[in-house]
């Protein structure tokens, strides 16, 4: 090892400030992508539009995500992981400050700027875990890490509807800008050892941006694991997108109300996440982990039809918060084993790879959602159909269990 080597070494952050720095960076970038659904019948009153519209913030997101996907799977190889992280943060911050100028046409293009620095944030993360976490602890270390998702929400169903209440709406925006500079103040402290293996001489933009897509096809295994993941993303982002929106409409809650309702989904869905990881180390399979949840989210989607403003609060929150671990726990654990099935030094490919099916998920899901209540005008109607992503999933975990 050189002395610059040993010097890095030395310096190199410990593995809880990096599984910290990345799930508090995560947990920004979704907060910041939440907060429009957390507010959205605030801001479609002032913009006169319906607020069941927000469905299309979610898929818009997904397509610029989906894009950057496509394009960009060599940046974090070419400018490390850290310094790609870090992009991709100033990339939602200008989303969002995007959205809040003064007009309702502003709301999709901030969407797509959003979308394309999301899509650099999952994959270094994931190169990075793999990189420093031990293969025995690396359910749980991914399951943490992906906590992120849930606690972000925790902060967009938290805070974004108090500050539009109380200040407008458009603080809650300006709010998320200022946690994402930290987030990238965070990153820069461990950049130095975290990006010690980036290769300036590697192309930063796929020459063939569907090569990620077929090579991940190709792979029968993780191929039927991405399709899983599809549907699960589908049915999580349509849980985190409409439960204020539903709560608000079907049971006459008011904006803050409902955002407690968001608040248990997300909470649930944090200690799901750190639970679904611990299991899968334990039993040895996340696969049988994942079904159990798609047969679960299968149960409580159908039980959405029946929802009224009978039901008692308690039973509200305990229906919500058990589909947000049905439909948000699974992202670690899928993840770890995708990561697990890549070639050395192609982590961060692979999973980009699988990443670009979850998010067609995320993109058609919220837009069928939006869909499915036009045609019917009715949530109850929207929330059980989310059984057909639950049936989805359990098809493919079943195939890859076969194959397995």
């Amino acid at each position: 090892m050189s002395a610059d080597a040993s010097v890095c070494a030395r310096r190199a952050p410990s593995l809880a400030f990096l599984v910290g720095t990345l799930t508090f960076s995560h947990a920004m970038s979704v907060s910041s992508l939440l907060v429009l659904p957390a507010i959205a019948p605030v801001v479609a009153a002032e913009y006169g539009i319906d607020a069941s519209l927000v469905g299309y913030h979610i898929s818009v997101v997904s397509l610029g995500l989906i894009a950057s996907l496509l394009a960009c799977v060599g940046v974090s190889r070419r400018l490390g992981s850290a310094r790609t992280a870090q992009i991709g943060q100033c990339l939602v911050a200008a989303g969002m400050l995007c959205s809040i100028l003064p007009s309702a046409a502003f709301l999709l293009p901030g969407s797509l700027v959003i979308g394309l620095g999301f899509g650099l944030l999952a994959p270094p993360a994931s190169a990075l875990m793999m990189r420093f976490a031990p293969p025995a602890r690396r359910n749980l270390v991914f399951s943490l890490q992906q906590t992120s998702v849930p606690l972000g929400g925790v902060i967009a169903a938290l805070a974004a509807p108090a500050l539009a209440v109380n200040f407008g709406w458009r603080w809650a925006f300006l709010q998320a800008v200022f946690m994402l500079g930290l987030a990238i103040v965070l990153l820069q402290v461990g950049r130095p050892a975290w990006d010690d293996d980036r290769d300036p001489t590697h192309p930063a933009f796929a020459r063939n941006p569907l090569e990620g897509f077929r090579s991940n096809w190709r792979d029968r295994s993780v191929r039927l694991l991405s399709f899983a993941g599809m549907s699960f993303c589908w049915a999580q982002f349509c849980v985190a997108t409409f439960a204020v929106v539903a709560c608000v409409a079907v049971l006459d809650m008011t904006l803050v109300q409902a955002g407690l309702v968001l608040t248990a989904v997300q909470v649930a869905s944090t200690v799901g996440r750190m639970l679904a990881g611990w299991i899968a180390d334990r039993i040895g399979s996340a696969e049988r982990v994942l079904l159990w949840m798609s047969w679960t989210m299968l149960l409580l989607s159908v039980a959405f039809v029946w929802l009224s403003l009978a039901w008692p609060t308690w039973l509200v929150f305990a229906l919500f918060a058990a589909l947000g671990i049905a439909s948000g726990a699974w992202a670690g654990i899928l993840m770890a084993e995708v990561g697990k099935k890549a070639p050395p030094g192609r982590v961060a490919a692979v999973v980009g790879g699988m990443l670009i099916y979850v998010n067609l998920g995320k993109l058609a899901g919220p837009a069928l959602f939006s869909l499915s209540y036009a045609l019917t005008h009715s949530y109850n109607v929207a929330f059980a159909l989310l059984a057909i992503p639950s049936l989805i999933a359990i098809g493919c975990l079943h195939a890859q269990r076969r194959a397995a």
